[in-house]
């Protein structure tokens, strides 16, 4: 659910120049508690949510990864599933390594804006196994998606900085989809991260912030299922930092026919309130 690149990562991006392909490295690991209200469900009305994450960011010279696990209802209360049918165990994840085309060739690929070229996957997993009136009883989610990344350099502005800003165009392969066009190529999507700073105090604490779009289209249109061949969400976050470690944070996210279908609760927007703790090594 939650996919915020981990805005606390920033700190050494900002550092790098990226219009030459030069290695460098840091991880990031942060661990996050999060009250969500209004979220969304193609298979039901919107629900309130406790989730704990565990997110990582890693830059090692060519790859750049980014990870994440949701797991749902950490505090076993049933009626604050955000899934209906499925378990209180319901975990979700991402895994999205981006292996740097410059630093493969050994060569400066910027132009214009972009500053550096990827090779991108991303894989979308989830252990749910439930039942709705569409497909029966089918396990859930196990999608592949390749494609062409980058890195763009976004000017100053007057009230915020951008320490990061990527977008990934994909092509995606549906393993699982809970019985919906499996085992084949079905669809596209683009996705855009990015992250800042809005003020920083003397003292350390700083206001930042972090996002992120992605936008499935191209995929197969089910009237019978109420599938859509397009999905849309965006989500944007303010943090309040009050050292490297410890934040807070406001997050607002806009659906658009969440879980490609329009249905039910699918295109309710939700927002969430989060803390974080990051290490940095």
């Amino acid at each position: 659910m939650l996919k915020n690149f981990l805005l606390i990562g920033s700190i050494a991006i900002s550092a790098t120049t990226f219009a030459k392909y030069e290695p460098w490295n840091f991880t990031v690991l942060e661990g996050s508690l999060v009250k969500s209200n209004y979220l969304p469900d193609g298979w039901g009305p919107s629900k309130k949510e406790t989730l704990f994450e565990i997110q990582g960011s890693t830059r090692y010279n060519l790859l750049d990864l980014y990870w994440f696990i949701d797991r749902s209802n950490v505090f076993k209360d049933s009626s604050l599933s955000d899934k209906n049918g499925v378990d209180d165990n319901y975990t979700y994840a991402e895994f999205t390594p981006r292996f740097s085309i410059d630093g493969l060739t050994g060569k400066d690929l910027s132009i214009g804006p972009v500053s550096e070229w990827f090779i991108a996957y991303q894989f979308d997993y989830d252990n749910a196994s439930t039942r709705n009136e569409y497909t029966g009883s089918k396990d859930g989610i196990r999608k592949h998606y390749i494609g062409v990344g980058n890195y763009i350099s976004i000017p100053e502005l007057k009230y915020m900085k951008f320490d990061y800003f990527k977008t990934n165009l994909y092509a995606r392969y549906v393993d699982r989809n809970y019985g919906r066009d499996e085992d084949q190529w079905n669809g596209y999507m683009f996705n855009i991260a990015y992250g800042g700073t809005i003020y920083r105090f003397e003292n350390g604490m700083k206001f930042g912030f972090s996002g992120w779009l992605d936008y499935d289209f191209g995929a197969k249109n089910d009237s019978s299922s109420k599938q859509t061949h397009d999905s849309l969400q965006w989500q944007n976050q303010v943090r309040f930092f009050l050292n490297n470690n410890l934040s807070v944070s406001y997050t607002y996210q806009i659906n658009n026919h969440f879980s490609q279908v329009d249905k039910d609760s699918s295109n309710r927007n939700n927002e969430s309130f989060g803390i974080h703790y990051a290490i940095m090594f």
